[in-house]
């Protein structure tokens, strides 16, 4: 019985050391942009090539190959709609404050971003993996939730949401031709690409296609980094206090009522506990660091939503092990 407890307490230690060190590294690094851009080896400026870079390249290149090595299973699509009703359920209610609040179009943009969406692929899966190491299960779940039941998710409708706000000129077109453009973007054609290739099993591994996947991966790879350096070029620290509304606002929906809304319809299924707990730290994520790329490519404000990202990063080393220990 005790050596049980010994273990779950070093398991649980581990998992709060592997989130605190997982998180500091992307503070770091986007730290690290933030001295360079003050020492002008960077500029603002080039946040534009940045996020031009991961949105044309870079991302689809990502979603392609995870969407394409994944395996499709019936039962996913319940979690799947899980995480898609409760990102709708917190862009409704991320709206309808962003409206109170009476928002510029272009702040709503970030705002909607960043307090909906979560960097489920970046951290989440990360820590998962640390959490289960030896189970399969969890880590193919994970992943499917990670790209899919979050990703897929952002990478259209958000997408969609940022061309909409960023869109200033046209007041008055609906979100629907505001996000018609999306459907013209590689991150589509990628998201069509790579569910075909699973869903018709084609191969991805051979004496020709290997190398080709083997490229993409490559440039996949660079994601991470230049959304980084787009973080870190457009973050400013000055002007906090005339937003300290929206962070805590962003904050309280995006790492607080987002688990709590996973938590209300899983209780009422019959899953695992550890399908559970794989569903409530994905919600608990901090903002994704793309809603800095996607309101940067399409026009939000992306100093703002910048500074959300960063502040919630921060937050969630204390948010994310709280809301798994209190509702997993």
């Amino acid at each position: 019985m005790k050596r049980n407890l010994r273990w779950d307490y070093c398991k649980k230690m581990n998992f709060y050391l592997h989130t605190l060190i997982s998180i500091l590294v992307l503070v770091v690094l986007i730290l690290l942009v933030v001295f360079l851009r003050h020492k002008g080896l960077l500029k603002q400026e080039n946040g534009t090539l940045f996020s031009t870079l991961v949105m044309q390249i870079t991302l689809p290149a990502l979603i392609f190959t995870a969407l394409a090595h994944s395996t499709m299973k019936w039962y996913y699509l319940l979690f799947f709609l899980i995480m898609f009703s409760t990102e709708i359920v917190l862009l409704s209610v991320s709206w309808s404050i962003g409206r109170f609040l009476k928002l510029q179009r272009a702040q709503m943009g970030s705002f909607l971003l960043a307090s909906t969406f979560g960097s489920s692929a970046l951290l989440g899966y990360a820590l998962i993996a640390e959490l289960f190491p030896d189970n399969t299960a969890v880590l193919a779940e994970a992943a499917f939730v990670s790209e899919l039941g979050v990703g897929l998710t952002f990478f259209t409708i958000g997408v969609m949401v940022a061309i909409y706000y960023g869109n200033s000129d046209q007041e008055e077109i609906t979100l629907l031709e505001g996000a018609l453009p999306f459907f013209r973007t590689p991150i589509f054609f990628s998201i069509i690409l790579g569910i075909l290739w699973s869903v018709l099993l084609l191969p991805t591994k051979g004496m020709i296609i290997t190398p080709l996947f083997d490229a993409v991966h490559l440039i996949s790879q660079a994601n991470t980094f230049l959304v980084a350096l787009t973080v870190g070029v457009l973050l400013e620290f000055s002007s906090l206090r005339d937003i300290i509304m929206i962070i805590m606002i962003t904050v309280i929906l995006k790492l607080i009522l987002s688990p709590l809304l996973i938590f209300v319809p899983i209780g009422f299924m019959d899953l695992n506990t550890w399908q559970q707990q794989v569903l409530i730290l994905e919600a608990a994520m901090p903002s994704a660091m793309l809603s800095v790329v996607v309101a940067n490519r399409y026009g939000c404000d992306a100093r703002l939503a910048a500074k959300l990202v960063f502040v919630t990063l921060f937050a969630s080393i204390a948010t994310a092990p709280m809301m798994l220990k209190l509702l997993g």
